[in-house]
């Protein structure tokens, strides 16, 4: 890191270096979670939400590039061994072990709320202090929030569906 650039962070560096490395193992998990999700799935609007989980996992990985790479500029080393991710994280990777459309949705907003948490967290431990940091966890927040809403809307539009299908073969 530049000279410069250590002496106008106002914070401790190996503690937001931990918590960026908790969210850098979060999105590599996060990253799983949709990715298998999607191969696995079996339910209504399969095609559909398999589509959004392959987005949203892309997505996952593109946090994980910023987190790693924001970590190296402050000097740390991201979570480099795989087994270490579930570890690390404290947003847990549920396996998709009932690929029904709805558990997974159910599954994948657990961890969104999770993740918005977390970037919130480190958002109020770098406003003022960490500009870089802030501005980048400010992004992933705001990506986080409309994960949340894209997945609660398939959630909505499946028990509408349903009771639909209940009130028409009444």
């Amino acid at each position: 890191m530049g000279e410069m650039a250590q002496k106008i962070i106002k914070l401790d560096r190996g503690e937001l270096i931990r918590e960026l490395n908790v969210a850098f193992a979060e999105e590599w998990l996060a990253y799983y979670q949709y990715w298998i999700g999607a191969q696995v799935m079996v339910g209504p609007m399969r095609p559909l939400i398999a589509d959004e989980f392959i987005e949203h996992a892309n997505e996952e990985l593109k946090h994980a590039q910023w987190l790693s790479d924001r970590i190296i500029q402050l000097g740390g080393k991201p979570v480099i061994d795989f087994a270490d991710l579930q570890r690390t994280a404290q947003c847990k990777y549920e396996a998709p072990d009932k690929p029904y459309v709805m558990n997974l949705i159910e599954q994948n907003v657990v961890a969104e709320r999770c993740a918005i948490a977390r970037y919130q967290k480190i958002c109020d431990m770098t406003f003022g202090k960490d500009y870089e940091t802030y501005r980048m966890s400010a992004k992933i927040l705001k990506e986080e929030i409309e994960h949340e809403q894209e997945i609660g809307d398939f959630s909505d539009d499946l028990r509408a569906g349903a009771e639909l299908h209940d009130n028409l073969e009444k």
